[in-house]
This record gives structure tokens, C-alpha cells and sequence, in this order.
């Protein structure tokens, strides 16, 4: 809704309102107008008394609802690595977004993404907001971050000579993005597998074998963890 206030007197006036759309001109002090997109239009208004007239205009910007709000983030993050969230929008513009990131920490920013280290493992959850003039929104997005580490490697009891084995190393975060280097003590060449922690092997003669896995970030490649295991090996009982 627009008014005009033309002095001395609005009386005997006649306007032409124009609202930078290519809408068609409209008439009278008092008009309402309903934008079709949002944008910056510049309206102005051309009053003539028959005498003189004049004309004076405004800047206005139109807001379009927020609608649709969405969030993800790349957890699992390992702990001291970067967490990002990533915001989305149906529709709205002018958007002011706040990250509340579940640690104390909030960030206020005029983009849809955030990236935060957090400096405790756990589980958080992130308040992502967006806001603006005539309308605000909001969502929750989990993350989940851990310490870079093997939990526990299988099997860990004593294993039959001559026999294939397979190991499995079980990891925090995505088992599918490390580097596995593994180690059999036994003088047999080591083995490295990309995004897989298990392996074969064959042990020849009994005895007590040092094994030892290094596993490599796939996050942050100078991050690197380190499990060892003393692996048993037997023969067969074949008569007694």
C-alpha cells in the first residue's frame, strides 16, 4: 500500500503511480499494488495540480518468503578436522543465516554454509536459521564427531597355521575413506589396501607373529593411527 503527501494541500491533485514492473499506471493518493517477483523496484508517483507539478519516488524491495529449508553436514568428522554444513532454500532471498553450532559456538553470515571445528568428540546437534524481513525458518542438522582410531582388529585369538585368514580392523568415522598399511611379522612383504580394512593371510609355521596396522586419514592425511596385535599360530592336532 502506497500514500502519497503532497503540501500544501492534497487537494485538487492528480497522481500517476508508477512501480518499476511494467505494471500499468495507477491512479489516486492511496494505491496498493501486488508485486509478482521479488527484486529492488524503484516506485514513483507524478502529481499535477494543473498548475505545476512534480515528482517523487522510492526505492522498495520485495521480499520473498522463506520456504523449504534444508540442511546436511559431512559428518562423521574426525575431531580438529573441519565440519562443514550446508544450508538450502525452496525460496527466499536476502537471506541472513545463523549457525548454532550445539558447542556454544554460533555464527551469524550471509551464505548458506558453514565450516567449524569442534575441539570434543561427541554428538551435536547444529540449529541452522534463516531469516529475513518478512519471514525466518529453521532446522536441525546431527553430527556426529570422533576420535581417528582402530577400535579392535578380528580375530584376536590364535589362528591355524597354513590356513588363509582374514583379518578385519574395525575404525572410527568412514571405514570406506582410510588408507590400510598392513604388517604380518613373518618377513612376508607388507600389503596396503585404499577404503578396505580387511586383508588375507597365510602363516607357514607356527609361532607368535607381531601384526601391526597404520592406518592413514582419508580426511586429513597427515592423521595417522596405529594397532598392534600379537597373533598366535598353531598347527592342526592330526592324532593323538
Amino acid at each position: 500500500e502506497f500514500e502519497a503527501h503532497p503540501l500544501p494541500s492534497p487537494y485538487g491533485i492528480h497522481y500517476d503511480w508508477r512501480f518499476g514492473d511494467g505494471s500499468p499506471l495507477m491512479q489516486g493518493r492511496r494505491v496498493a499494488h501486488t508485486y509478482a517477483q521479488s527484486g529492488v523496484f524503484n516506485v514513483c508517483v507524478s502529481v499535477n495540480n494543473t498548475i505545476s507539478s512534480m515528482e517523487a519516488c522510492a526505492e522498495v524491495f520485495v521480499f520473498e518468503e522463506i520456504d523449504d529449508l534444508t540442511a546436511k553436514s559431512s559428518s562423521p568428522t574426525e575431531l580438529h578436522s573441519p565440519t562443514v554444513v550446508q544450508a538450502r532454500l525452496g525460496s527466499g532471498n536476502n537471506i541472513t543465516w545463523t549457525f548454532s553450532m550445539g558447542d556454544g559456538e554460533m555464527y551469524t553470515t550471509s551464505t548458506p554454509h558453514m565450516s567449524h571445528k569442534y575441539v570434543t568428540e561427541g554428538n551435536y546437534t547444529v540449529n541452522v536459521t534463516a531469516a529475513n524481513a518478512v519471514s525466518s525458518g529453521w532446522t536441525l542438522v546431527a553430527v556426529q564427531v570422533f576420535v581417528f582410531q582402530v577400535v579392535r582388529m578380528e580375530p584376536s585369538g590364535c589362528v591355524q597355521e597354513r590356513t588363509l585368514v582374514n583379518f578385519q580392523a574395525w575404525v572410527s568415522g568412514n571405514a570406506s575413506a582410510h588408507l590400510y598399511e598392513w604388517s604380518f611379522g613373518d618377513g612376508s612383504p607388507n600389503e596396503t589396501h585404499q577404503g578396505n580394512p580387511t586383508v588375507s593371510h597365510t602363516y607357514w609355521t607356527s609361532g607368535k607373529y607381531h601384526l601391526s596396522l597404520r592406518l592413514s586419514s582419508g580426511v586429513n592425511k597427515a592423521t595417522k593411527a596405529n594397532f598392534f596385535n600379537w597373533v598366535c599360530v598353531q598347527p592342526a592336532l592330526t592324532n593323538i
